[in-house]
């Protein structure tokens, strides 16, 4: 019943989507993260504390919470066809010819901008958890991430799946932002401990690829592409995982409303 439920929910926010102007649907979704804000205390406070400990104002907290409402409201508008790309300005510009690893985080519009880099000739096999509501994952988020030619790779096995992708010579992309608990090695973040997948380190080891830290930050006009160069020739694992943090962390800061705070990135377990 519940997943039928979450389903229906889901299907007419989409309907929302579709139907509202589309001033109006950004106001609805910054109206129900707001609501969200204030109704779930607990992840309210995580918000607050990871701010704290980033050693950022916790009255970025409120602000983020309609950042991620913004990200869900274009979510659906290029579910709906109606998210207009023309206005992400900025492009990758490759340094090689090799296979790419795009290496992103939970910050402004990830989404939009894997659809983005597919479009332009860079689609890629991106890696994302299954979601719990079987009816959503099959109908909506699969079908979405894979509607401008992106291939969904899901965690479970997702090695194995993506050393396959890069023998074939095709991209690949992550995020690296979330806790790894067992998974990861010990690096850290905005200067306090954390673990990190050291997934990219072992890839890039192993195969003869170009790594790409890319970002699409929100602009008061539209969005805007953010590329940082990478290399860390003779880095160990932990060394190239950890310079993936910094620069994570060096996006973050310039932007930290953007990034997804509700998330408890520090714990080590």
């Amino acid at each position: 019943m519940r997943e039928r439920l979450e389903y229906g929910a889901t299907k007419f926010l989409i309907w929302l989507s579709r139907s509202l102007p589309i001033a109006w649907v950004y106001r609805v979704f910054e109206g129900l993260g707001t609501l969200i804000y204030y109704i779930d205390g607990k992840r309210r406070q995580l918000t607050i504390v990871n701010l704290q400990k980033a050693g950022l104002d916790p009255k970025l907290a409120k602000q983020s919470y309609k950042e991620i409402a913004k990200t869900a409201a274009e979510i659906l508008l290029i579910y709906t066809g109606r998210f207009d790309f023309s206005k992400i300005r900025g492009m990758y510009q490759p340094k090689t010819d090799k296979p790419k690893i795009f290496i992103t985080a939970h910050f402004g519009n990830w989404e939009a901008l894997a659809h983005f880099l597919a479009q332009k000739g860079y689609p890629m096999a991106v890696v994302g958890r299954e979601g719990n509501n079987k009816l959503i994952e099959k109908n909506i988020t699969r079908p979405f991430r894979q509607m401008y030619g992106n291939e969904l790779i899901y965690k479970e096995g997702a090695i194995k799946q993506l050393v396959r992708r890069l023998k074939e010579g095709r991209h690949v992309g992550l995020l690296i932002d979330q806790k790894a608990g067992n998974d990861g090695i010990e690096t850290t973040f905005f200067g306090r401990p954390c673990k990190t997948v050291p997934t990219v380190a072992m890839l890039a080891k192993r195969f003869d690829v170009e790594v790409v830290p890319i970002f699409l930050v929100r602009t008061p006009d539209g969005f805007r592409i953010i590329q940082k160069d990478f290399s860390c020739k003779g880095c160990d694992e932990h060394q190239f995982t950890q310079k993936l943090n910094d620069i994570l962390e060096e996006v973050i800061r310039k932007h930290p409303e953007q990034w997804f705070w509700m998330h408890n990135r520090w714990k080590m377990g």
